[in-house]
C-alpha cells in the first residue's frame, strides 16, 4: 500500500516542557507532537501516582447514586447489574457486581445476548427483572439511550441507575441517577469525558466505598487491572487519566488476586514471568479471549471466570474461552478471505467498499470490516445474514477522511436499525437494497486518490545509532502507547543497508545491517524480503522510518531497531 511520510511540526513550547519536567528535548517533542502541551496533561502522562486521577466525586450524580444504592443495600432489596457483552461491559459488570456483593447486598447480573438481544438493556431484560422481583437496576456501559426501557421499568416499580460513557442525545428522564462523564447539563462537567464504562463503574464503586466504607483504596487495589482491561480493550484514548489507569493496571495485572484472570494469562501461552504485559498483549491476545465469550457464546462465560473461586471451573472456562477465540480467529480468517475475493473480483475500484458475505457470521463482521479497511484503506461496509429472512446486518469501519455516519445518515430511510459515529457504524436493511446503497454511496463519495494513501507521521529525524539504554529508559516514561498516543516513529536518511538473513514461513522477517556516519547496527523489518532485496540490489542507500525498543536476552539488555517503512 502506498504511503506518504510526514514530519510532525507541533513543537510548541517543547524546550519549556523539557526544562519544567526534567525530561529530554526528544521526549518533550514526542509529547508536543501529540498536542500534549498543558502542564496537567503532561503531568498525567508522566505520572505513576493514583492520586493524579480526576476525583470520582466530580462525575455527575455519582454521590446521588451512591446514596440510593446504600439505601437499597440496607433495606435488603434486590439489585441487578445489567451490562454489555464486550470487554468493557464484562469488566464493568464484574466491578459493580463483585464490589456490591462484598457488602452483603442481594445482587445479581444480566448481560444481553449479542445475537438475540442486541446491545443494551431491553424490554425482555426488564420483564425478567420484574418476574425476579428486582427493585433496582444498575446499568453499566449502556443505558444512556434507553429512555423508553427505563420508563417501562419505572412503571413496573423498578428504579434504574444508569452508569454509561456513551454520547448523550437526551437524558433518560425516569432514571433516578445518571452517571455519565459526557453530561453537559451540569454546572461543572467532568474534566475528562473519554473514560470507558469499566472506569465509570470503577469510579462509582471507589466513591461509594469512600463514602460508606471509608476504604476506597480497596476498590483501587482490587479492580484497577479490570479498569485497565476495559480502557485498552474498548480502544479509549490513552491520554489524561486513562494513561495512568493503563500504566498502573498493566503493572498490577501480573500480581492480580483474581484467580480467573491469572488463568486467562496462563492459557495465552505467553510466559509473562519473563515479559511485561503491554497494550499489545491486552489489545490482541488477552482482550480477544474475553470478547470471544460475547461473540461466540455468552458474555457471562467470561464474567463467571472472573467471579469463580473454583479452580476446576476456572480451568474449564479459561480453556473454553481459548477454544472459542481460536474458532473466532478461524471464522475471521475465512470471512476476510471471502470478502477480499469478492472485492478483487467485483469492487476493487469502488471508493466505498460494500460487501455482502452470506457465509459470514455476524459475530465477526466487525472484525472483518476492520481488516478490510486496513488492507485497502477505504471505508468498508460488511453485511451478513440475520435471523430475519430478507434482512442483512452491517458493520462499518471508515478512514479519517470519510465520515461514514454522516454518509449513511443521508439514506437513513433504507435502514430498520441504524447508529454509530464518524469511524464506525452499524445498520440493518433489506438484502434487496444492498446494491442500491452501494451505488448511492459510491456516486456521492467525494474522496480523492490522495485520501486513500496511508499517512506515516514521523516524530523526529534522528540517527538510529543515537539510541542507547539511557535514552530508551527516559522514553519509557511515556509508556504505555495506544489509541491517540501512538508509539513514536523516527527517521534517518541515507542509510546503507544490506540483508543479513531472512526468517519466517512467508520469508517476511528480514534481519538487516544498517550503517551511517561510521556507525553500524543490526535491525529487523517485517516486509516482503524479495521486494526489499530487489530495492537494495538496485541501490543500497535508503531512507528509513523506524521504532527503537529494548530487547532483553539472557539478562542482557540492548536496543533493537525495527524498520517499519523504507524508500
Amino acid at each position: 500500500m502506498k504511503t506518504d511520510w510526514f514530519l510532525y511540526n507541533k513543537r510548541k513550547n517543547f524546550k519549556e516542557i523539557s526544562q519544567k519536567f526534567g525530561i529530554t528535548p526528544l521526549t518533550s517533542v514526542i509529547l508536543c507532537n501529540r498536542e500534549i502541551y498543558d502542564d496537567e496533561e503532561v503531568k498525567k502522562i508522566l505520572s505513576e501516582d493514583i492520586s493524579d486521577l480526576n476525583d470520582a466525586s466530580l462525575i455527575p450524580d455519582v454521590d446521588k447514586a451512591a446514596d440510593i444504592l446504600h439505601e437499597y443495600i440496607l433495606a435488603r432489596k434486590n439489585i441487578r447489574i445489567v451490562g454489555d457483552y464486550d470487554i468493557d461491559g464484562v469488566c464493568a459488570t464484574y466491578i459493580l457486581y463483585d464490589a456490591i456483593k462484598r457488602l452483603g447486598a442481594k445482587v445479581s447480573y444480566a448481560i444481553p445476548d449479542r445475537i438475540s438481544d442486541g446491545y443494551g438493556i431491553n424490554i425482555g431484560i426488564i420483564d425478567k427483572a420484574i418476574s425476579d422481583k428486582i427493585d433496582l437496576i444498575i446499568t453499566c456501559d449502556n443505558g444512556i439511550a434507553a429512555a423508553e426501557q427505563i420508563t417501562y421499568a419505572k412503571k413496573n416499580n423498578i428504579e434504574v441507575i444508569v452508569t454509561d460513557h456513551h454520547d448523550i442525545s437526551e437524558l433518560p428522564r425516569d432514571a433516578v441517577a445518571v452517571i455519565d462523564p459526557k453530561r453537559k447539563d451540569v454546572e461543572k462537567p467532568y474534566p475528562f469525558e473519554s473514560i470507558c464504562g469499566g472506569v465509570v463503574a470503577w469510579k462509582f464503586m471507589t466513591r461509594y466505598y469512600e463514602l460508606y466504607e471509608n476504604d476506597n483504596a480497596f476498590i483501587i487495589d482490587n479492580y484497577i487491572e479490570f479498569a485497565m482491561l476495559a480502557t485498552i480493550g474498548d480502544i479509549m484514548p490513552l491520554v489524561n487519566e486513562n494513561h495512568i489507569i493503563a500504566k498502573l493496571g498493566l503493572k498490577r495485572i501480573l500480581s492480580t488476586k483474581n484467580h480467573g484472570l491469572k488463568k486467562l494469562l496462563e492459557v495465552t501461552g505467553i510466559d509473562f514471568n519473563n515479559k511485561d504485559i503491554t497494550t499489545y498483549h491486552v489489545g490482541f491476545i488477552i482482550g480477544p479471549l474475553i470478547n470471544a465469550a460475547g461473540r461466540m457464546d455468552k458474555a457471562t462465560l467470561a464474567l463467571r471466570l472472573f467471579l469463580s473461586e473454583n479452580s476446576k471451573e476456572i480451568d474449564e472456562i479459561a480453556e473454553s474461552l481459548k477454544e472459542l477465540n481460536d474458532e473466532r480467529k478461524a471464522m475471521t480468517e475465512n470471512g476476510t478471505k471471502l470478502a477480499i475475493d469478492m472485492i478483487e473480483s467485483n469492487y476493487k475500484n469502488d471508493k466505498v467498499l460494500v460487501i455482502f458475505v452470506e457465509e459470514l457470521k455476524e459475530q465477526v463482521a466487525g472484525i472483518v470490516a476492520g481488516r478490510i479497511k486496513e488492507k485497502y484503506n477505504k471505508p468498508t461496509i460488511v453485511l451478513t445474514n440475520t435471523m430475519e429472512n430478507n434482512e442483512a446486518k452491517a458493520s462499518c469501519r471508515s478512514i479519517e477522511a470519510y465520515d461514514i455516519f454522516e454518509a449513511l445518515s443521508v439514506h437513513r430511510e433504507m435502514f430498520s436499525k441504524f447508529g454509530g459515529h464518524k469511524l464506525a457504524a452499524g445498520f440493518s436493511m433489506a438484502k434487496d437494497d444492498i446494491s442500491i446503497l452501494r451505488t448511492l454511496l459510491n456516486s456521492e463519495c467525494k474522496l480523492l486518490d490522495e485520501d486513500f494513501i496511508v499517512k506515516v507521521h514521523i516524530d523526529a529525524e534522528f540517527p538510529f545509532y543515537s539510541f542507547d539504554l539511557n535514552l530508551m529508559n527516559e522514553l519509557s516514561r511515556l509508556e504505555p502507547y495506544g489509541q491517540s498516543f501512538q508509539t513514536p516513529l523516527f527517521a534517518t536518511k541515507g542509510v546503507k543497508c544490506c540483508i543479513k538473513n531472512v526468517y519466517g514461513v512467508n520469508k517476511n522477517v528480514v534481519k538487516l545491517s544498517l550503517s551511517k556516519d561510521g556507525k553500524e547496527t543490526t535491525a529487523v523489518a517485517f516486509t516482503e524480503s524479495d521486494v526489499l532485496k530487489d530495492r537494495i540490489d538496485e541501490k543500497p542507500i535508503i531512507d528509513i522510518v523506524y521504532k527503537p525498543k529494548i530487547n532483553e536476552f539472557r539478562g542482557q539488555k540492548s536496543v533493537d531497531i525495527n524498520v517499519v517503512e523504507y524508500r
